[in-house]
């Protein structure tokens, strides 16, 4: 079996972790970087280049596509399946949970709570809408960040109607969500694999610090999560698709609130929380879905016979 992952940096300790846990397995995980993938659309024979030499077939690929390269990185994953390959996360569940905003419409139509959000452009609509999401403070997100970065706290009217203005006029949208009180400064990290949480990890923000990211200062810690709260990271990650997913909730008025859904979650920090082997979860999980691909592929090549 030949496994391969996506990934611009192959000394990411998750990489290595990957890697590692494949050898235990007996299996060939080769990496790619997407941004030296050369994709050839042609009638005749529709290809992927790296340098001079075009790849292999491959029985799973799982894509690892930073935020900074996802419309390259998208076309690559989509290109691999044009080839007939089978991609862990789909180049459209990586589109969707991406950008944040369509993110929450999917979630909210599937029946996930989520936070009161408004995504707006109308000045005449901005003094109204820290009521619609339950009033100040509110939360201030742009559309695409990561590990923290463009989410900001606003405490009073003049702040937020200041800083929204401002990214209106550098041509930035942004949205406004509500302040979940209840949890300010701890959130969940719920780590999906296939139909179930392998791991989850509290994190708690630094003092004066609202955010919680680990990046951010935020510390981690071992937790078992409610069963809501399981089913909810679960079914969050299943309504794009997803087969690996790391689940952000925070607790709300009712229950468990999904905040965002990363289709390409790093792990060392809640391995190093938790003492659980994330990555052979996931490489076993890598196993498992290319077996099930093969055989697919193979029952359809009878039928056409």
């Amino acid at each position: 079996m030949r496994l391969a992952l996506l990934t611009r940096n192959r000394n990411l300790h998750s990489i290595r972790r990957l890697i590692q846990e494949a050898g235990k397995l007996g299996v060939q995980l080769d990496t790619i970087n997407p941004l030296e993938c050369q994709m050839i659309v042609d009638a005749s024979s529709s290809r992927i280049v790296v340098g001079q030499e075009e790849l292999p077939r491959y029985d799973a690929i799982l894509p690892r596509i930073g935020a900074s390269i996802t419309q390259y990185g998208l076309a690559v994953v989509k290109q691999f399946e044009m080839l007939g390959m089978f991609t862990v996360n789909s180049s459209d569940a990586i589109a969707e949970s991406r950008d944040k905003f369509r993110a929450l419409q999917l979630l909210n139509q599937a029946g996930v709570h989520v936070p009161a959000t408004v995504l707006t452009r109308s000045q005449r609509s901005l003094k109204s809408t820290a009521r619609t999401v339950g009033g100040m403070p509110v939360i201030a997100k742009l559309l695409q960040g990561t590990q923290g970065v463009g989410v900001m706290l606003l405490h009073t009217p003049a702040s937020f109607q200041s800083v929204v203005e401002t990214l209106w006029d550098f041509g930035v949208d942004v949205f406004v969500q509500q302040f979940l009180k209840d949890g300010a400064g701890t959130d969940y990290r719920a780590f999906v694999v296939g139909n179930r949480v392998v791991a989850a990890m509290q994190r708690t923000a630094t003092r004066g610090e609202f955010r919680s990211n680990i990046h951010r200062g935020g510390e981690g810690s071992l937790i078992r999560l409610p069963k809501s709260y399981e089913r909810a990271a679960v079914r969050a990650a299943h309504v794009f698709g997803l087969e690996i997913a790391g689940v952000d909730l925070m607790a709300g008025p009712r229950g468990p609130v999904v905040l965002e859904v990363n289709s390409s979650p790093g792990f060392e920090g809640i391995e190093s929380a938790t003492g659980l082997n994330i990555a052979g979860e996931m490489v076993a999980h890598m196993v498992r879905l290319a077996r099930k691909s093969g055989r697919k592929k193979s029952r359809g090549q009878k039928r056409r016979r």
